[in-house]
């Protein structure tokens, strides 16, 4: 039998490693196309899930402007509050972008739910897909017979209002005025007995921490108008001496020998004070009223040119809402806002702690926060050596008993609310 030659046996396994050469490429081109599309679907539904947490925060924020977990009975499915948070929701939404293209959101991406009347969320929905017309272009695939990709991201945020609850919360960006709870319009029983002179009722309920008169002005205290002053009670606030940011306490302004100088003093009041604040926590009150240096940071944080009103700053209007309409003043700092009308937030929206309405000496006395409210700073103005602050009530948070924080700046435990609104937003699942 006649054996195979040498060289036609080589010239086989030649044709044979070819083949295979061809066939690992062709494995190695698939597994690249592969790992190069899903890198691309992967930053797509990272960019949909940053557009969908941004878009569900907004939307969770319009429970808040819209007064809603301040009413009697709170927020309620199908309610008015549903249209400001859808539509700030799909605004917010679209100003991010998924793999090159705007986020769009329409309405059946926004869904509601209520747990409790005083805990609305919203989830909002975020996708590029065939069925919406805007799936992602694959760039290997399609060798492979796959041509479009889908992405989705669903976030869920809520407005969670804690007053009368358990849940202890502190908050940040809070202004240096500690307030009464003294509330001059809604004198009828009960009396807060508290408050000097026996004629100002409760904001809050001190034993159950919910707000007393929940509700529109005026049968509520949602767009109350109130006059703060600094030497007359029952409506008279007092400085907050809050810690300076080595963490030590600050009691005192300049002029009284106690250290906290004036200009930190403005900086608070323009600005964000340092601390965070909780409920129940025992606070310091500070020496006396410095009329220039509050007038100025009241004046610098609502953008006032001046004392007094129709000085450069926003202005509210209470006659229609919740929600309030905001006026951008000439002095707004988003040139786009000034002379709208919106809905908010506005630079003239302050937080401060409330305080059971008891007379307190000026500098060096303690009181304990028994809950927090958002004020829309009208204008400031000089009564003799008193300073006046002309506010509107915006939302009252009160402080359940045994809900308090620890006492400290430094709660680790507490619900945070860094923005200085009374009600927390936060995300509470993506999924």
């Amino acid at each position: 039998m006649a054996r195979p030659k040498q060289g036609s046996r080589q010239r086989e396994e030649r044709g044979v490693s070819l083949v295979l050469v061809a066939l690992a490429l062709v494995a190695m081109l698939a597994a690249a196309s592969l790992a190069i599309d899903l890198g691309i679907l992967y930053v797509g539904r990272s960019e949909a899930q940053r557009a969908a947490d941004a878009a569900a925060l907004a939307g969770a924020s319009a429970f808040v402007d819209s007064g809603c977990t301040s009413m009697n009975g709170g927020c309620i499915a199908g309610g008015s509050q549903e249209t400001l948070a859808r539509e700030q929701a799909e605004t917010v939404g679209s100003q991010d972008s998924v793999m090159g293209q705007v986020a769009k959101i329409e309405d059946g991406d926004v869904t509601f739910n209520y747990p409790t009347p005083m805990e609305p969320q919203i989830s909002v929905t975020v996708q590029r897909s065939t069925a919406r017309g805007n799936a992602i272009p694959m760039l290997f695939s399609r060798l492979f017979g796959v041509a479009l990709g889908s992405v989705s991201a669903t976030a869920t945020a809520e407005a969670f209002d804690p007053s009368g609850s358990n849940v202890p919360v502190s908050f940040g960006c809070v202004a240096p005025f500690l307030v009464p709870n003294c509330d001059p319009v809604h004198t009828s029983p009960p009396v807060n007995s508290s408050c000097a002179g026996g004629t100002a009722g409760y904001f809050i309920n001190q034993s159950t921490g919910e707000p007393e008169n929940p509700g529109v002005y005026p049968s509520g205290v949602v767009g109350e108008p109130w006059q703060l002053h600094s030497y007359a009670a029952p409506s008279q606030w007092y400085l907050v001496a809050y810690n300076d940011s080595l963490g030590s306490q600050i009691s005192g302004l300049s002029g009284n020998g106690n250290g906290q100088s004036a200009s930190l003093l403005r900086q608070y009041i323009s600005e964000c004070a340092p601390s965070q604040l909780a409920c129940g926590d025992t606070i310091t009150t500070d020496n006396g009223n410095v009329v220039g240096p509050t007038d100025q940071g009241v004046d610098a944080r609502i953008n006032a040119s001046a004392d007094g009103p129709n000085n450069g700053q926003d202005t509210i209007d209470t006659s229609v809402g919740p929600p309030f309409r905001v006026t951008g003043g000439a002095n707004n700092p988003n040139p786009s806002l000034v002379g709208q009308t919106y809905f908010g937030p506005s630079p003239s929206e302050v937080l401060v702690p409330v305080y059971g309405g008891q007379t307190l000496n000026a500098g060096g006395d303690t009181a304990t926060i028994v809950g927090f409210m958002q004020i829309f700073i009208q204008y400031a103005t000089h009564s003799g050596t008193s300073d006046l602050i002309n506010v509107v009530v915006l939302k009252v948070m009160g402080c359940a008993s045994g809900s308090g924080g620890n006492g400290s700046d430094n709660s680790t435990s507490s619900l945070t609310d860094a923005g200085g609104a009374p009600v927390p937003i936060r995300l509470i699942r993506t999924q």
